[in-house]
């Protein structure tokens, strides 16, 4: 491994800040949404800028980030770190106290700067369904996409 990014250790530090700031459970797909858009909260109007830069291909992304998102939540139910319930719905997922333990002892400005993200990123998607997540995160891609197009 040459690099910690887009891996399942970077995903599992955003996931416990993730869970953290969001308090309910959380199925998986509306985990990588809202870690979606809270890596690129300047186009969804929540920060003055992405965290991770442009937002050409997020949607290309997704699948990738959501399987990521998949392995890095075995490891944290296996390390104790998240705690994982079955609901209608299917499996969500919640931060254990051993995990809520794991994101005091992050104090990077990465870490700092994802976890307020993270906060307004579930405020924007609390009273949202999944689709209606995808809808709007799909939508402001287009936007861009078009707003990009017309500038040249």
């Amino acid at each position: 491994m040459k690099s910690v990014f887009d891996t399942p250790f970077e995903m599992s530090i955003r996931l416990t800040l993730l869970l953290l700031s969001s308090g309910t459970a959380k199925t998986a797909d509306m985990l990588a949404l809202t870690d979606t858009i809270a890596i690129y909260g300047g186009e969804f109007g929540i920060a003055a800028k992405n965290l991770h830069g442009g937002i050409d291909y997020v949607l290309d992304e997704y699948d990738t980030r959501r399987e990521l998102i998949k392995t890095a939540l075995k490891d944290l139910t296996l390390r104790e770190l998240v705690n994982v319930s079955e609901y209608d719905d299917g499996f969500r997922y919640s931060l254990s106290g051993k995990g809520a333990e794991f994101t005091d002892r992050l104090e990077s400005d990465y870490a700092v700067e994802y976890l307020e993200l993270a906060r307004t990123a579930n405020k924007l998607t609390a009273a949202m369904s999944e689709r209606e997540v995808f809808a709007r995160i799909s939508k402001v891609c287009e936007d861009t996409f078009n707003r990009r197009r017309a500038n040249g």
